[in-house]
């Protein structure tokens, strides 16, 4: 009976294993779960890993890879080991290991192009487990200095002028433990030559206040939209921030 029992056991992890590694979900751009492709900008790939951890691989949905890693809990919310991020070209963005959530020792860095960044160091730190605060990145000078750059440093293309051409651009990126901006990407576009000056400008923000939890300076992700406009030309605020990136549940 016993034996019995334990075979029973051991077939319903099998089965449950099976049933997750074969996972797959589809996210908008803000990582939520959608129920079909239709809008979909990414998909996620879990499985479990010997050690009970979760797997995910996450995908851009034209396929490339995006982000590899594992976390220790379900909700997929604390990232734990090496992870590697990737560029929609499928140039390697970003290499390291995390520890509770947080990046810790020498992440490797590469430019789109794949040319070589410098290294990023981040102390290794025993972390307790605790109740955590999240302080969110912040713009130097805050949303006035950031609409005056728009005003200042964002160009309408002249072909787009000339075509009469408007539209708002969405943009997601990162602002890394340094405050560094990276990873710019456009999740819903407009026309390319608005879409292109849009990721220009992010590209070239200074550098910002990190994000930081528990006063310890991590990753965080955000939108912006930039809108396009011959009579108007602005930008909304930025509406979604993420304390990690990309969040995951």
């Amino acid at each position: 009976m016993q034996i019995l029992r334990l075979s029973i056991v051991v077939c319903i992890v099998l089965l449950s294993n099976l049933a997750l590694k074969a996972q797959t979900q589809y996210l908008d751009t803000y990582f939520n779960i959608l129920p079909t492709a239709d809008k979909a900008k990414f998909t996620r790939e879990v499985s479990l890993n010997p050690d009970s951890s979760y797997k995910v691989l996450m995908k851009y949905i034209t396929g490339e890879v995006m982000m590899t890693g594992s976390f220790s809990d379900e909700k997929l919310t604390m990232q734990e080991g090496d992870f590697s991020y990737f560029y929609a070209n499928g140039n390697k963005e970003s290499e390291g290991r995390f520890r509770q959530g947080i990046k810790v020792g020498t992440w490797k860095r590469w430019s789109f192009d794949g040319s070589k960044k410098p290294d990023r160091y981040y102390p290794d730190e025993n972390f307790k487990a605790k109740t955590r605060s999240t302080n969110p990145a912040k713009f130097p000078g805050g949303m006035a200095a950031l609409q005056k750059l728009i005003a200042d440093s964002l160009i309408y293309p002249l072909e787009a002028k000339e075509r009469a051409l408007e539209g708002t651009v969405y943009v997601t990126f990162t602002v890394d433990a340094t405050g560094e901006v990276s990873r710019p990407e456009v999740s819903e576009g407009a026309h390319y030559l608005l879409n292109d000056e849009a990721v220009r400008f992010v590209s070239a923000m200074p550098t910002w206040t990190p994000a930081s939890k528990n006063g310890i300076p991590i990753d965080s992700s955000f939108i912006m939209p930039i809108s396009f406009s011959l009579g108007n030309r602005s930008t909304q605020n930025v509406t979604k921030s993420q304390p990690t990136s990309p969040k995951m549940n």
